[in-house]
């Protein structure tokens, strides 16, 4: 009996240390999922997430009472029975009675630390939103019972926490490190498709994309211009891989809108109409705006493109919704070989386009910084060398950040065209060092 009475004190143990792993780490966007579907234990859960003091508090009485039962009752049932059969084995009566004790205690604290901590905290674990649903009701329940002592608990714990700096609150706040951590788990264990993983981590960057660099930039525009024959355009159209060009008069200084491919052709088939009938007027944006707002402009104005300026009113390039569309989707499948950012190489070396913006360069290689970013103000890989460089590099040209080694391997219209990005060997991190110290000083 006594025995009996000793398990089902451990069990019971059990029973409040699931309960306060369940209800801790129980998700409440389940828990509210349960409660929409009609469980009322899953509401009393989350009721209880509110004021966590007050069930930690109940829990915590329930687990120390416990703890001290199970001691008390357990010597006294125990070590006395324990003691007499070691005696009339042939022990010494002292010894017999200190060799109880010990037994018992450790047999005690044997079985409280697997029945009564980690197998039920495991399960907890295991089916958090379950078991919290079914055991909210009872520890609600005690909690009102034992209302005076939860009370003065909770006054003591909230009072030391004041006195260290942690008053009110719920605690850490998720944060988008929190839902990359939780989207890379399930992509390891199979639940997202690395597609999809990259995707979500692609919108949850997207607010820090300036827009500088997703546009095409001004050097690669391919555009129609009014002073130029029909079929000088016409040629352009066709030879190039878009569906929208700016339409320029004299040169791309002078900006008059932009025209779909489609629209020129019918441009073409209709001479009796001005160009001017089917070209939408320009809208200008600065170059700091981020991706979101950009977004949200063309969502808003059905616009099929941007045109890019900076603080001198200069332009820079040109921002479709394809390309917001390839940063949040990654870059699409193009023919052309050379008209892809990035290519990971079989020995895991890369060759990127020196036009790849730095906010892609940095997750390809999983670099947290590049070199004086901020100050220099830079926004793609052939910025970071030739502000690096302090020149116009040449092919060979090399430069070293965080074990990664950067190669000119082509320049073209006076800018970085090709790099090659690989590891670096040991005589690179001299070098890397070396640059790192002169950057220092």
């Amino acid at each position: 009996m006594e025995i009996a009475i000793l398990i089902g004190l451990i069990l019971l143990n059990g029973v409040f240390a699931m309960a306060e792993i369940a209800l801790v780490t129980a998700k409440r966007s389940r828990l509210q999922r349960l409660a929409e579907d009609g469980k009322s234990g899953a509401q009393t859960a989350i009721n209880l997430g509110t004021n966590p003091t007050r069930f930690l508090s109940t829990i915590q009485i329930g687990i120390t009472a416990i703890g001290l039962l199970n001691g008390i009752y357990g010597e006294s049932a125990l070590a006395g029975p324990m003691a007499q059969w070691l005696i009339e084995l042939g022990m010494h009566a002292k010894t017999a009675s200190i060799a109880s004790t010990a037994i018992v205690v450790l047999g005690i604290t044997y079985l409280s630390i697997v029945l009564g901590e980690l197998v039920p905290k495991r399960l907890g674990q295991y089916y958090p939103e379950a078991i919290a649903q079914v055991i909210a009701k009872p520890i609600s329940f005690l909690a009102s019972v034992s209302k005076p002592f939860v009370w003065l608990l909770s006054l003591s714990t909230e009072g030391f926490l004041a006195l260290m700096g942690k008053r009110g609150g719920d605690g850490q706040q998720l944060t988008e490190e929190d839902i990359e951590a939780v989207i890379a788990e399930g992509s390891e264990s199979g639940v997202l498709e690395k597609q999809e993983h990259d995707m979500v981590k692609n919108v949850l960057h997207f607010d820090r994309r300036k827009i500088s660099s997703l546009l095409t930039p001004r050097n690669d525009l391919v555009y129609i211009d009014l002073e130029q024959s029909q079929e000088s355009n016409l040629q352009k159209i066709l030879a190039a891989k878009f569906a929208s060009f700016p339409v320029c008069k004299g040169g791309i200084e002078n900006i008059q809108g932009f025209i779909t491919a489609k629209q020129y052709l019918q441009f073409i088939s209709h001479p009796d109409h001005e160009i001017t009938d089917f070209i939408s007027a320009p809208v200008f944006v600065p170059e700091n705006w981020t991706g979101p707002k950009l977004l949200e402009l063309f969502k808003q104005s059905g616009n099929s493109m941007v045109f890019v300026v900076d603080e001198y009113g200069d332009l820079q390039g040109i921002v479709t919704p394809k390309d917001i569309l390839e940063a949040l989707a990654g870059e699409f499948n193009i023919r052309n070989p050379e008209d892809v950012w990035s290519v990971q190489n079989a020995d895991n070396s890369w060759t990127m386009d020196g036009l790849l913006p730095i906010a892609v360069l940095k997750e390809l290689l999983e670099l947290k910084s590049l070199p004086d970013e901020e100050e220099n103000g830079y926004h793609t890989l052939s910025g970071m060398i030739m502000w690096q460089r302090g020149e116009l590099p040449k092919p060979g040209d090399c430069i070293y950040w965080q074990g990664w080694r950067f190669e000119v391997v082509a320049i073209q219209s006076n800018r970085v065209d090709r790099v090659f990005v690989r590891h670096q060997t040991p005589s690179d991190i001299k070098q890397d060092q070396f640059i790192q110290t002169s950057l220092d000083n």
